[in-house]
């Protein structure tokens, strides 16, 4: 199809469509490609959001099991019972690799072996942590800090499964305290980076662990061997205060062997004695009450402070029968003034014998030529008061705190061992009271004991 133009020229139509449209059929081509292109790039970004979800759940999924291990791991460093340690420890590896059995193994420089640190562990695992100690990849992994991993051969033989031991080191301030020894299942070539990291630091957890168990032992066997001692000095006190009171003691004891001895020759001789059997059984029954207040003072102290319910008028008025006499012959008078139908306190009787007798002789001690001592005991409010007090010399107010320090006295040299009244106050914060002290120079001095009345009795 032609036509003819202003100059004469003729021109073909699908000439000028193909001149006035250039290039129509490559942007056809470019647009299907844009269009792909556009397609690809959707579909990648959808991939990319899906890996960036699946990424981001298992980030989650990692910062939880980062943030559960930690506070089991934390249990590990604060355990204070090697089953608690170990116990915690494997429930952690377990989640790092798989645990056929496991233990810690502290070593013994001094015997150059290796001891469980619970005995719930497999005697196999126990001889073949002595064995690879014995061949030295022990002594290895402690100089070099390292993990080492080693097949079970023994297994391998047996069946042809793949088993291994792992050995981490337990350091602690750069020293080594033993070895994280686990049979598992899982290949050698298994083992990550990342697994022996974390084992790594379960074992440098376990290694504070056996630190913080080792030393609240020691602080255990300590107390121990402290409340021994303290019973010890309690006892010493005790038959001091006996010594001293040897002369009452002896006339308790001789008044009624007399009496009786006096009977009984009045009866071998034919005389007729009124009531005299009734009489003979009354002083070999206050005989027998004597020995038997003396020997429940005199009784070893436990190492353990066991209480009961208390009237704290009885252990008073057993420690007046036993010094009266004695006071007596020193002209010192007694006088108590007990309050009636006092309520329990929860105590120890012969505990408290110990303090009521000390303060005694201390108010003996004060008043050398003689004197009065009033003891007293009474309600208020929740709490039983006993008071204890003298007419001596008294004491200076500056002196009044220094009392209750182990080995300070006001007594003349080779009189006291300053021991008596600390004794006197430890006992009482032991039965959850205190103790304390009114004096004047020269006008006497007032002990005053207040204990918490029973609970079970308000």
């Amino acid at each position: 199809m032609t036509m003819n133009t202003e100059g004469g020229k003729k021109i073909s139509l699908q000439q000028g469509m193909d001149d006035s449209m250039p290039g129509f059929d490559s942007r056809s081509e470019n647009r299907d490609d844009y269009i792909n292109a556009l397609e690809s790039a959707l579909d990648s970004l959808k991939q990319e959001n899906v890996n960036f979800t699946r990424n981001n759940l298992d980030i989650r999924s990692s910062i939880d099991e980062l943030v559960a291990m930690q506070h089991l791991s934390n249990s590990i460093s604060t355990a204070v019972t090697p089953e608690a340690i170990l116990g915690t420890l494997i429930e952690l590896t377990r989640q790092v690799i798989p645990v056929i059995d496991s233990n810690i193994f502290l070593f013994d420089s001094a015997e150059n072996r290796l001891l469980p640190l619970s005995r719930n562990g497999s005697l196999r695992l126990q001889q073949e942590a002595q064995q690879q100690l014995e061949s030295g990849i022990v002594d290895w992994v402690f100089s070099e800090k390292k993990t080492v991993i080693v097949p079970d051969l023994e297994h391998l033989v047996a069946d042809g499964t793949a088993r291994n031991f792992v050995m981490v080191p337990l350091m602690l301030r750069n020293k080594a305290l033993g070895i994280y020894f686990i049979h598992t299942v899982k290949n050698q070539q298994e083992f990550s980076n990342q697994d022996i990291q974390l084992l790594t630091v379960l074992a440098n957890q376990a290694a504070a662990g056996v630190e913080n168990w080792r030393t609240y032992e020691q602080l255990l066997n300590a107390n121990k061997e402290l409340k021994s001692s303290e019973a010890q000095m309690i006892q010493v006190a005790k038959l001091a205060a006996i010594g001293e009171l040897a002369a009452s003691i002896v006339h308790e004891i001789k008044n009624p062997v007399q009496v009786l001895v006096l009977q009984l020759d009045m009866m071998q001789r034919g005389f007729q004695v009124p009531n005299g059997i009734q009489s003979i059984r009354d002083q070999v029954l206050r005989l027998s009450e004597i020995t038997k207040r003396l020997m429940n003072f005199a009784r070893n102290v436990s190492e353990e402070f066991l209480t009961e319910a208390v009237n704290v008028n009885k252990p008073i008025s057993d420690v007046v029968a036993m010094v009266q006499y004695e006071f007596r012959n020193e002209k010192i008078e007694i006088k108590t003034e007990l309050g009636p139908d006092l309520p329990l306190i929860q105590g120890n009787g012969n505990y408290l014998q110990q303090v009521f007798l000390n303060l005694m002789i201390n108010a003996r001690d004060a008043m050398p030529s003689g004197g009065t001592i009033t003891i007293t005991s009474a309600v208020e409010g929740m709490h039983v008061v006993v008071g204890f007090a003298d007419t001596g010399c008294g004491i200076p107010k500056e002196l009044q705190e220094k009392i209750f320090e182990p080995f300070f006295t006001t007594k003349s040299a080779g009189k006291g061992t300053g021991l008596g009244l600390p004794i006197c106050r430890k006992i009482i914060q032991q039965h959850q009271g205190k103790m304390r002290v009114q004096s004047a120079e020269s006008q006497g001095i007032k002990f005053i004991i207040t204990l918490p009345i029973r609970r079970s009795a308000q």
